[in-house]
């Protein structure tokens, strides 16, 4: 994998994150007093700045740094979220996905984002008052991770620290104690291996947090651990190692006698007075130095290590050398080293400087309290709790939907390439006169259709997601824009889980949009309304989904004033769309139907929510584009209710092949009502209309010939009646005259291009199992 691909996959899953953190900080805001909700919405905003800071967006890092100490504040219990505390951290993130975004487009962040960062990052504090992070931790974390080392100078040594073996106690060392949180494992955390990785580690020791539970009762799952170690690296480089994890630590720094304290350390320059003060001081600096070269060496082995990393590294290794005697040969090859990775790392191995010690980035430690061996429920060579923690939770694979589409695509290219054997199948048995291997291929015909069959089925099961992944998106747009309006907004989401094709699901998003902010905005009253018609204050607006058979049906359903049908017929006259009388006339489920006319809008002002009259005959336009349909029904006072049936896929299309005129076309079959023979005499004839009475309803005729501009009469067969294919256009039935039926096929619907793009009456073209190109008919546009 490149470090495109990783960028990549980096903003993936910060979008992901983001859309996570949008929905827990909703759910907070509902129930404020839900900690497991407070501790999953702090982990999701804690990754997204440990993924940031891993690529090195520091603004972004920035950015969910100031909304974690926020978070931080409330599983501490010092804050309690607010609306405008929610504001900020809605905004905040919202910007982090813009920069996302920038980052998804351009591999890397704006060129101006420290102010409108700062900016974000200062409302959050502010909303939350804390002025500073570390103001607004735990006195335990506040002295652990943010107070200054200089008020720690005379500090008492902790009870823990003072069991640490004595001869680890000098001058600039570290103590620390880690107390991993129970869960961790569920995090990603592993403590041993953060542990094992702290710069300058000395000495490790491994207690447990309380006594061991007999065998029966003992979890894996739950950390019951506590780390005490000794480190000689100084503080800075221990707080960035456990920077993301500071409330589970607390340190205490060794402090120097007097007398060591008067004698400074080699690097600041003067020398000790005695030699083996001397000696001992330059073999620190000889550790700390390898230490330091073997941190930046590992840098360099990471996975896509970024060219600001590598950059680092060397200025790192070029500090380092100055600080020696006699390397400036060493320096000038480093000098002339190219900018890689790779090239720095050789150098690096074959340049150690000598005397440093090199350190393994694995060293076999020995835990001085408790033997790691030793440790209940770990044996060797077994996994670690957090890869046994994994391994019961569904293994997931990330591929990316070009990957899918093309496999869709040429899925597709077989269904219509087993088509064309019952084409050979036919000809073998009626221009061959080979019967038997017309027989042989229809054998083999189906048992390529059944296995054709099941791998259209199994990617078809890869494409679909929940429906639920656009209704979460509602619960933010309800909130912002009932607010803004001034109303009470209570939404219900059922059916989230329903499941459709993922095309399907993208073409929804907008159409679902404009109907829930047409409710909003339209449907549902301020509270005084709703409470002077005799209502509940809070309005209540449903978004459930169910699957029936192979459609997905979605409805959007409000408690509100439902249509004003008079107001509605006054507009529609008013901007031209239909006759004042012809709208007087229609009932009041017809006049409601007005509201799908284009330009039609009641909306006295434009605004950024409505008025521009580019409203439902959109949402119509968009949902018949992916073969769906909406209906719309709405009683006076008690609500309105948008039904919109989708398709669960849009990859294949099924089709009734027709003849008209000598020409085969397709229909898509979502659109026949059924096929009927209706004899000539039974056809009854107005001035140039044509009807039929079916089923004691009368339906109009259209010939399809005069439709494509075909010069022929509708042909009759032997029994003197014609070919009706029965349509349903909307709420209108209408029959189609035409030569033939010839039975239905799944195909692959390729929309026309070029020139022929501007062509109306067709929705595409498919090709057919013997090589010939079937035209698709949109019958919407024909009629």
């Amino acid at each position: 994998m490149n470090m495109s691909e990783v960028l990549d996959q980096f903003v993936a899953e910060s979008r992901e994150g983001l859309e996570l953190i949008g929905q827990r900080l909703l759910d907070v805001e509902r129930d404020p007093t839900d900690t497991e909700l407070i501790n999953d919405l702090f982990r999701q905003v804690h990754t997204l700045k440990g993924n940031s800071g891993l690529f090195e967006f520091e603004p972004l890092e920035r950015l969910a740094h100031a909304g974690e100490d926020v978070l931080e504040r409330m599983r501490s219990g010092l804050l309690t979220i607010t609306p405008a505390i929610a504001d900020a951290l809605l905004a905040a993130m919202d910007y982090a996905g813009e920069l996302l975004d920038h980052i998804g487009a351009h591999g890397r962040l704006p060129d101006v984002v420290d102010g409108r960062v700062q900016q974000l990052a200062d409302a959050l504090r502010a909303e939350a008052g804390a002025a500073a992070p570390a103001a607004a931790r735990p006195a335990a974390v506040a002295t652990a991770a943010a107070t200054p080392a200089a008020a720690e100078a005379h500090a008492p040594v902790p009870d823990w620290a003072l069991a640490l073996p004595a001869e680890l106690a000098r001058p600039g060392r570290v103590a620390l104690r880690y107390e991993p949180e129970p869960e961790c494992f569920f995090k990603g955390d592993d403590p041993l291996h953060t542990v094992r990785q702290t710069p300058g580690l000395l000495h490790l020791e491994v207690h447990p947090l309380a006594p061991w539970p007999p065998a029966a009762e003992f979890d894996c799952y739950r950390c019951n651990l506590v780390l005490l170690l000794v480190s000689e690296a100084p503080r800075a480089y221990l707080e960035e190692h456990y920077r993301y994890v500071p409330e589970q630590v607390a340190w205490h720094e060794f402090q120097a006698t007097p007398a060591a304290t008067s004698a400074p350390m080699p690097v600041a320059g003067p020398v000790p007075q005695d030699e083996e003060a001397k000696d001992e001081a330059q073999a620190l600096m000889l550790r700390r130095l390898g230490q330091l070269w073997n941190d930046q060496r590992a840098l360099l082995q990471r996975s896509g290590v970024a060219a600001g990393t590598v950059a680092a590294v060397r200025q790192t290794f070029m500090n380092l050398l100055q600080a020696l005697p006699g390397q400036q040969a060493a320096q000038q090859q480093l000098a002339a080293l190219p900018a890689q990775a790779d090239a720095l790392q050789a150098w690096a191995q074959q340049h150690q400087p000598a005397g440093t010690v090199f350190r393994a980035a694995e060293p076999a430690l020995t835990a001085a309290g408790l033997p790691l061996a030793a440790v209940p429920g770990r044996r060797a060579g077994a996994p670690t709790a957090a890869e046994e923690a994994g391994a019961g939770t569904p293994r997931l694979l990330k591929v990316s939907q070009d990957k899918i589409d093309r496999l869709m695509d040429l899925i597709g290219e077989m269904v219509v390439a087993k088509n064309a054997l019952p084409y050979l199948a036919t000809r073998a048995e009626t221009v061959f006169q080979q019967r038997e291997l017309a027989r042989e291929i229809k054998t083999q015909y189906s048992v390529i259709n059944r296995i054709a069959e099941d791998m259209q089925h199994a990617i078809m099961q890869v494409r679909l997601l929940p429906v639920g992944t656009i209704f979460q998106r509602f619960v933010r747009l309800v909130r912002d824009i009932s607010k803004r309006l001034g109303k009470e907004v209570e939404l219900v989401i059922e059916g989230g889980d329903t499941e459709a094709d993922k095309n399907v699901i993208e073409c929804l998003a907008d159409p679902l949009i404009h109907i829930v902010r047409n409710s909003l905005d339209h449907g549902l009253e301020k509270p005084e309304a709703r409470v002077a018609a005799g209502k509940p204050a809070c309005g209540l607006l449903r978004v459930s989904a169910r699957q029936d058979g192979d459609r997905v049906l979605i409805e959007i359903t409000d408690d509100g004033a439902g249509i004003d049908t008079d107001k509605v017929r006054a507009k529609a006259a008013e901007r031209g769309l239909i006759p004042a009388d012809r709208a007087d006339a229609l009932s009041e489920q017809d006049a409601v139907q007005l509201v799908f006319l284009p330009g039609f809008s009641t909306a006295q002002q434009i605004s950024d929510l409505s008025g521009r009259g580019v409203g439902m005959d959109v949402v119509r336009s968009a949902v018949e584009a992916i073969h769906g349909s909406v209906s719309l029904s709405s009683v006076r006072g008690q609500g309105t209710t948008v039904r919109l049936a989708l398709p669960l896929s849009m990859a294949v299309t099924n089709v009734m092949m027709i003849e008209s005129a000598g020409r085969r076309f397709g229909v898509p079959m979502n659109l026949i009502v059924e096929t009927v023979r209706v004899h000539a005499d039974d056809i009854h004839r107005f001035k140039d209309a044509q009807t039929v009475v079916l089923r004691g309803r009368i339906v109009p005729l259209r010939n399809l010939n005069d439709m494509l501009a075909l010069d022929e009469a509708p042909r009759l067969n032997a029994d003197q009646e014609h070919a009706v294919l029965v349509l349903r256009i909307g709420s209108d039935t209408i029959g189609l005259l035409v030569d033939e039926f010839h039975g239905t096929s799944d195909i692959i619907l390729k929309p026309l291009e070029g020139v022929l793009a501007g062509i109306t009456g067709f929705a595409g073209t498919a090709l057919m199992g013997d090589g010939s190109v079937l035209m698709i008919l949109n019958p919407k546009e024909l009629l």
